[in-house]
């Protein structure tokens, strides 16, 4: 598998299913600008490259890249570590892509959906899992 989640600090790696792709990789500029109008009308507009930021959401299709409850139980226990950064390792383009990445917790950053109902969970139980991270600057 070359999709894998990578804490920086410890090296914990979490395997994650190599079907996980960010679904919005294309929803994203690093030029960002502004526009305001001075006094006299004349527009002004500021440019500039975001340093970092990108949301990496990773999904796969509804019948694809599932993750067990001992995998998600992991991811978890990653994302409530204050301050952790991780390295991001997914396939695109023909290529491993590597990003450093902190778990987006400004919303849910792990949902996880049972692939079917069970009455007794146990940690080989399959879910659909949608994983949201940022970018972080590479120093």
């Amino acid at each position: 598998m070359d999709t894998k989640l990578t804490n920086i600090t410890t090296g914990a790696i979490i395997e994650l299913d190599d079907e996980l792709y960010p679904s919005d990789e294309h929803e994203w500029s690093s030029l960002v600008s502004s526009t305001k109008y001075a006094l006299d009308g004349t527009m002004i507009v500021e440019q500039s490259i975001r340093q970092a930021g990108k949301p990496y959401t990773m999904q796969a299709p509804s019948d694809m890249g599932f993750l067990t409850r001992s995998t998600v139980n992991a991811l978890k226990a990653e994302r409530d570590k204050l301050g952790a950064t991780f390295w991001l390792d997914y396939r695109a383009d023909g290529q491993v892509k590597r990003v450093k990445v902190i778990f987006d917790t400004t919303g849910e950053a792990i949902t996880a959906k049972p692939v079917k109902d069970f009455i007794s969970p146990s940690l080989d139980d399959l879910f659909i899992v949608t994983l949201k991270f940022l970018e972080i600057p590479n120093t």
